[in-house]
Formats: structure tokens, C-alpha cells, sequence
């Protein structure tokens, strides 16, 4: 989850450094877009720590098994991550590559391979987290209040 702050985070910086009005809207985009949606990864995962007892990643694998109603939440959260429509992130970073590639046409290459990884990695945290074996240590646990749910409504829905 942190590494996609730093990535998002990159190309804010790049976005407001440019000096035009697309780094601008797109950078104060960003910065709301990723603000909601990495704390509510966040708040994901503490929600996983407080039902498994582990920050593992393998301990806390095939999540979807054990709590598959926050397994919508882990998609819709991690999609919006990877600036899927209809997100925030994906206004941000479309007015964000705009500016970037405006300024310099030598950071079309940098861009692609900065986007592409970032969304990769976020691919691979939801899919090794709730997919895959579940640990044999652990049978069952509760699957969610509607606190959370409304706490990750308001994450997602800005």
C-alpha cells in the first residue's frame, strides 16, 4: 500500500513542478483521490490484522474465504488504486500524464513503466491477499460490521 504513495506521490511532485494549470488540477486531484483511497487500504488492512491476529501477507492469504464481503472492498479500493473508471485517481493521473508529457516528451517512457508497475503491484497485493490457500491455522472469524461498511462506503465514494 505504500509503495503506491510514493508512485502517486512521484507524480504529484512531477505534476506541480511542470507549472501549469493541468499539474495543478491534476496534482490537487491526486492528492484527494489517493488520500481516500490509500486509507481505506489502510483501513483494510487493520480491519484483515484485527481478524487474523498477523500483518503476514501469508498469513493473512485467501482472505476471500474466510471474509468475503470485504473481498468487494479490497476490488473496489484496489481498483481505484490502479486509476480504474469511474475513480478520481484516473482524472488525476490522466491530467498528470497530460502535464508530464507536455513539459517533456523523454518521460512518456518513464511514465508508462511508473503506471504499469504501480498498477501490477496493486493487482498482486489484492490477488495474493484475498485469492490462494487459506492458512490452515486459522477456521473462521467475523466477517464485518456495518461500521466498516459505511467507514469504507465513505472511502471509496467521496
Amino acid at each position: 500500500i505504500a509503495y503506491s504513495s510514493v508512485a502517486h506521490m512521484g507524480m504529484v511532485l512531477g505534476g506541480i513542478m511542470t507549472f501549469n494549470y493541468w499539474g495543478f488540477c491534476g496534482s490537487f486531484m491526486m492528492m484527494i483521490a489517493h488520500g481516500l483511497c490509500s486509507s481505506g487500504l489502510f483501513c483494510l488492512a487493520n480491519i484483515s490484522y484485527e481478524r487474523m491476529n498477523s500483518r503476514s501477507m501469508f498469513m493473512n492469504k485467501g482472505l476471500m474465504n474466510l471474509m468475503p464481503s470485504m473481498t468487494l472492498w479490497w476490488f473496489l479500493l484496489s481498483s481505484s488504486n490502479m486509476a480504474a473508471p469511474p475513480s478520481m485517481n484516473l482524472m488525476g493521473e490522466i491530467s498528470l500524464l497530460n502535464s508530464l508529457i507536455s513539459w517533456t516528451w523523454v518521460s512518456i517512457l518513464m511514465l508508462m513503466l511508473l503506471s504499469f508497475f504501480s498498477a501490477v503491484y496493486t493487482l498482486f497485493l489484492y490477488s495474493y491477499s484475498q485469492h490462494g490457500k487459506i492458512y490452515s491455522g486459522k477456521f473462521s472469524c467475523s466477517s464485518g460490521y456495518v461500521r466498516e461498511y459505511l467507514l469504507l462506503f465513505l472511502h471509496w465514494f467521496p
